[in-house]
């Protein structure tokens, strides 16, 4: 399966480079990051020289990198990951958000908590709290999943 890592010169997404190059299922095939474009990803980050060919590309143009994946990470800060995933979604792209961009459900709490409109909040009603432990059955069938975050998991789970 091929896949996109948008984001991936971040402390998250460079984590997922390393986990997703030693998976046997996923081709990494699309990298961005806009600080980074146009560098190759092993000259980035010498611990993953020789494993990847790849270089960064920003992400200016999401619905053409698009094209060339079957699964799609957005490791961005909340707020600028949302119009990637719209974008992605639009393009038919199975997608995982690690931000909090899509983690609540309505759209007012969002705004209560981030301080700012929801960028796509017509995705909000059908994304999946990519927690297992409590959405297993929904996540198998997800087009978005809402990757939860450290301290919510830490939480949640001994609850």
């Amino acid at each position: 399966m091929r896949v996109a890592v948008f984001g991936a010169s971040g402390y998250t997404g460079l984590e997922l480079l390393r986990l997703l190059l030693r998976h046997p299922q996923f081709e990494l095939a699309v990298v961005t990051s806009e600080q980074k474009a146009g560098e190759p990803v092993g000259d980035a980050y010498p611990q993953l020289r020789g494993r990847t060919d790849l270089r960064f590309t920003a992400s200016a143009d999401s619905t053409k990198l698009a094209r060339e994946v079957d699964l799609a990470f957005t490791a961005l800060p909340h707020a600028a990951s949302a119009p990637t995933v719209a974008a992605l979604r639009k393009a038919g792209v199975p997608t995982l958000d690690l931000s909090a961009d899509f983690r609540l459900r309505d759209a007012a709490v969002y705004e209560q908590w981030y301080g700012g409109k929801h960028p796509a909040p017509g995705l909000l009603a059908g994304a999946v709290y990519g927690l297992p432990e409590l959405h297993r059955e929904a996540l198998r069938k997800a087009e978005l999943v809402a990757c939860p975050g450290c301290y919510p998991t830490s939480a949640i789970l001994p609850l």
